[in-house]
């Protein structure tokens, strides 16, 4: 048996509005991607069902309950479901994988620590967070009083109600990293989870509750961004919208927000590119670029998914990811073993293979490795791909492909890296492997991206240290200050 049925403790699963599990939407099903079986439902959400979790997260902030809750009473909430994040650590992950195709052992290794370590990290931002208080530099005797002083104190408040529109690439792990800052910042939520990808999030919303958290306060509603996503976006009562999602969904998200000028969060896509250089360490190189580029199958904005290597060892760089790439297991997401599993649906693998084909076919880069899939493998399943030589400007270099389809480029100079490197419209993070600390410095500084990594690409531990995007994958403040807003109070004091 590949997973345990009693798991799936819902069929179907439902909204989680006001406290409460409700559906009278219509049943759509829920398909595991290493099979293309059937394997549960979970209920649309009704415009009345929108409707109403939005109001329950209104009246939640408004009557203030949780906004008003001492920091060190959220962090006890917030790290009790930390710990019960860790405590089901398998079936968590297990569900992740039957949902995404991510493979069971990288949800483990990463999305479940990153998970429940997100609500630890939000539990201190709760402990102490603080703002501060600064005196006029205006000259006193000019004010009205007779040389009084001035003072400001700057506070954070949360931003109110919050749409949170999560992805399907890893809705447990960004879901929890969104809500639990939120919740920190005292916030009110309605999460919608993708459409594609919703069981996991249910869960996190169970498990909050079950912790203790005030009605209202995480309203969880399911269905298609086309319908329950728009509801929610255009709605007057949202106070801020945040988004992880395509950067054409930024777009619209954009635009349907400007009804209302209501704020927005966007993390959306990349093309972000390694940069090896001659002096690197190759073999760290390879294994890193390896890594950027095919864990959880390409399918993760921040993905490396452009190798930009010295011609100096180009080939030496490239071969040898080829090589490892080849050596990846392919198989069930739901088998320990595997590590490249499935596309997230037919629809989305027929996507990624025809930026492939279409780049073969123009000339525009040639396969330098691609293994064997297994036999009778579902049509979910892509083989990770390196590209080699790959034409600067074209398609496959320029646009996000989110699936295992890594594009390699040669460079002569420093200045020839840098100019590929910002020579997409994506602006999310990028790499450099260099011994030499002040070319990594120096490129770093002219690199036009929000988070640069030296020497390595994911770090351990992604709370706080991500930059701020930019370009075509969004905008967005970090941590606690992506879920206040800045007050400040001047007050005038008599000597």
């Amino acid at each position: 048996m590949r997973y345990d049925p009693a798991w799936l403790d819902s069929d179907p699963y439902r909204q989680l509005i006001d406290g409460r599990e409700a559906g009278d939407g219509k049943v759509l099903p829920m398909l595991d991607p290493s099979t293309g079986e059937t394997f549960g439902s979970y209920l649309e959400a009704t415009s009345g069902e929108v409707d109403a979790a939005i109001a329950a997260a209104r009246r939640s902030y408004d009557g203030g309950e949780w906004r008003r809750t001492p920091g060190a009473l959220k962090a006890q909430l917030l790290e009790s479901v930390a710990f019960e994040i860790r405590a089901n650590a398998q079936r968590l992950a297990t569900l992740e994988a039957l949902d995404t195709g991510k493979a069971v052992s990288g949800a483990i290794t990463y999305d479940i620590f990153e998970a429940a370590n997100a609500f630890s990290h939000a539990a201190a931002l709760a402990r102490t967070a603080h703002g501060d208080v600064r005196r006029s530099a205006y000259p006193p005797e000019l004010l009205p009083g007779g040389g009084p002083e001035v003072l400001t104190m700057r506070t954070r408040e949360p931003a109110g109600v919050v749409a949170e529109l999560l992805p399907w690439n890893g809705p447990l792990m960004t879901g929890s990293q969104r809500i639990a800052i939120a919740l920190a910042a005292g916030c009110s939520i309605v999460a919608k989870p993708a459409e594609e990808a919703v069981v996991t999030l249910v869960e996190l919303g169970r498990i909050l509750t079950r912790a203790g958290l005030p009605a209202g306060v995480l309203n969880i509603v399911l269905g298609a961004g086309g319908t329950v996503g728009e509801r929610l976006v255009t709605d007057p009562r949202i106070d801020l919208i945040s988004l992880t999602g395509g950067t054409a969904t930024g777009r619209r998200v954009m635009e349907l927000a400007a009804r209302n000028l209501t704020p927005t969060n966007l993390e959306l896509g990349g093309k972000s590119p390694v940069i090896v250089f001659a002096d690197a360490d190759i073999e760290q190189a390879v294994g890193w670029a390896m890594m950027a580029a095919f864990v959880n199958m390409g399918e993760v904005c921040a993905a490396g998914s452009r190798l930009l290597v010295d011609e100096r060892v180009y080939d030496d760089v490239v071969k040898g990811v080829a090589e490892a790439a080849a050596g990846l297991p392919i198989g069930d997401a739901l088998d320990p073993g595997t590590f490249i599993g499935p596309l997230i649906n037919e629809r989305h693998a027929e996507k990624v293979h025809g930026f492939l084909s279409r780049a073969i076919a123009a000339g525009d880069g040639e396969i330098v490795g691609s293994p064997a899939l297994p036999e009778r493998a579902h049509p979910t399943f892509m083989a990770p791909t390196v590209l080699g030589r790959v034409r600067p400007g074209s398609e496959v270099e320029q646009r996000e492909i989110f699936g295992p389809v890594l594009a390699a480029t040669p460079f002569s100079t420093e200045e020839e890296a840098l100019t590929l490197a910002n020579g997409t419209p994506y602006g999310l993070n990028a790499t450099i492997f260099t011994r030499d600390l002040e070319c990594a410095f120096r490129v770093s500084a002219a690199l036009d991206c929000g988070s640069v990594n030296v020497n390595c690409h994911f770090t351990p531990d992604m709370n706080e240290g991500r930059g701020e995007a930019r370009k075509s994958s969004g905008h967005s403040r970090v941590g606690l200050d992506a879920y206040t807003r800045l007050k400040s109070l001047n007050l005038q004091t008599r000597p």
